[in-house]
């Protein structure tokens, strides 16, 4: 208040002062005299403006104090300390982008404006830049420094997102919704044909109350669930074995860390685990992992983080693929409020393509999912219901329609009957697909299993996945045939 009240009083007098010589004759050294006495209320008050600006900043009024640091800096655009007071203002606000070049400017002479700008560079996707910052303040703390572990830490983290960057996956979004996190999964519109997933609310003291996730198959006779030890989540199994169900066992030791495993999702496969950790892999908050199962093994493969655009330095979770219909889903609550999650529908990338591009601007900003590929409005049209795959017509194909035409592009088709038929016709052949990958899945399983018991449970499960491609392949045949009779009848018109 102080402080005010003499910037205050200064100012106005200097303003008196200036008002009344300007009116005034005076000789030449009186006018010298006079300017100088200007100058010196002009350094007064710039300098109590300064300790004002340092009196906010010390009562962390942000928002007051780089108001004046922004005003000192028209005047001071160098000054180091400005700049490293604007700039820790800026960071406070959460303002990266203007904290960053301040920080900068600040140079060396605050060695802790390196530990700011490492994780400013961090969490704006600058991570080559952030492991260069955290290294430079590492180099600044003596050998019993308690922070040094820390600083390894993110060092190794940033490395680790910095690869991560270098291998950022295409994918092209069908639709975002933001909901409320505690029904989220509703808003999965997924298909019977993927097993039931079902969200619970697991209170686990009177501060932190969080997700119980449990998974079915399609089957029915394999669930996979989320549950509490010693205060984590971790990732459980049960089988079903004739009527009743196995002890629930821990899915894997190399699954299930020190740290939080929860939302897991099984593949039609059976094989293909999706879950989200906030273990050490982790870049930030959960993060999506997905790992294999080897039946030879009886074991799970080491997760692998499945890496941006998919997550981020918040939560990202419940990683679902419908491979049928084309259509995946996951959860984020990156730049959501509390109590908000963003769920994004997207269509999988089957050869997992990555975006290249020289400009880093562009890759940071798909990997932050500020830029993103938008499927065709057909695509979407489509994808809506999950209930048909999407006609390409430029999709290359062979498709013999009579002993002298054979079609290579789905727009050759003349007949809109036929192309109906071909939809349904490519429906069947991925579902065959998909229950030859399941039944190659449970022969596995039944040439490794330990016990009868063991196999007497899958052993059914092989005879009717046998019985169901038989019939696929039987209506698959009936289909091209339709098909084929369909254009055939089109074109003798």
């Amino acid at each position: 208040m102080s402080c005010r009240i003499s910037s205050n009083v200064n100012l106005q007098l200097l303003c008196s002062c200036t008002s009344y010589f300007t009116n005034t004759e005076y000789n030449t050294p009186m006018k010298f005299k006079l300017i100088f006495f200007s100058l010196f209320l002009s350094i007064s008050l710039f300098g109590q403006r300064a300790v004002e600006a340092d009196a906010l900043f010390s009562s962390k009024q942000y928002t007051k104090a780089r108001g004046i640091y922004e005003t000192l800096l028209k005047q001071k655009p160098n000054d180091p300390k400005f700049n490293f007071r604007y700039a820790q203002c800026c960071y406070e606000l959460k303002d990266a982008e203007q904290a960053i070049p301040h920080f900068e400017m600040a140079g060396s002479k605050f060695p802790q404006r390196d530990m700011y700008l490492g994780e400013l560079y961090f969490t704006t996707y600058r991570f080559d830049k952030s492991v260069i910052a955290y290294q430079n303040y590492l180099a600044t703390l003596k050998p019993d420094d308690s922070k040094i572990q820390e600083l390894q830490n993110k060092i190794a983290k940033s490395e680790k997102a910095a690869r991560m960057l270098s291998k950022v996956e295409d994918i092209a979004i069908v639709d975002s919704i933001l909901v409320d996190k505690t029904d989220f999964l509703r808003f999965y519109k997924t298909s019977s044909e993927l097993g039931t997933i079902n969200q619970s609310l697991l209170k686990l003291n009177a501060r932190r109350t969080v997700d119980k996730i449990t998974y079915t198959t399609q089957r029915k006779d394999r669930v996979y669930y989320s549950d509490s030890i010693h205060g984590q989540m971790d990732l459980f199994t049960s089988y079903k074995l004739f009527d009743t169900w196995s002890a629930p066992a821990s899915v894997s030791k190399i699954i299930n860390t020190s740290a939080n495993e929860n939302y897991p999702f099984l593949l039609l496969d059976g094989i293909t685990l999706y879950f989200a950790s906030d273990n050490e892999n982790s870049i930030g908050g959960y993060d999506i992992f997905v790992t294999r199962y080897t039946p030879s093994s009886d074991s799970f493969l080491a997760p692998e983080n499945v890496g941006f655009p998919f997550n981020s330095m918040a939560n990202d979770y419940m990683m679902v693929i419908d491979e049928q219909h084309k259509l995946g889903w996951f959860a984020t609550d990156r730049n959501q409020v509390a109590g908000k999650v963003m769920i994004y529908t997207f269509v999988p990338n089957e050869n997992k393509t990555i975006v290249r591009s020289e400009d880093k601007d562009y890759v940071r900003s798909v990997a932050l999912l500020k830029s993103y590929r938008k499927s065709s409005k057909t695509t979407m049209e489509n994808t809506e219901t999950t209930k048909s795959d999407v006609t390409e017509p430029n999709k290359q194909i062979e498709f013999i329609v009579n002993d002298s035409t054979v079609y290579t592009h789905l727009s050759q088709f003349k007949c809109s009957a036929a192309m109906k038929l071909w939809n349904e016709k490519e429906k069947i052949a991925s579902d065959l697909k998909l229950s030859k990958a399941e039944l190659d899945a449970l022969r596995l399983r039944y040439d490794s299993a330990q016990t009868s018991d063991e196999r007497s449970v899958v052993a059914p499960g092989i005879g009717e996945l046998e019985s169901k491609n038989i019939e696929l392949e039987l209506l698959l045949k009936k289909k091209i045939m339709e098909l084929r009779n369909a254009e055939n009848a089109f074109l003798k018109k």
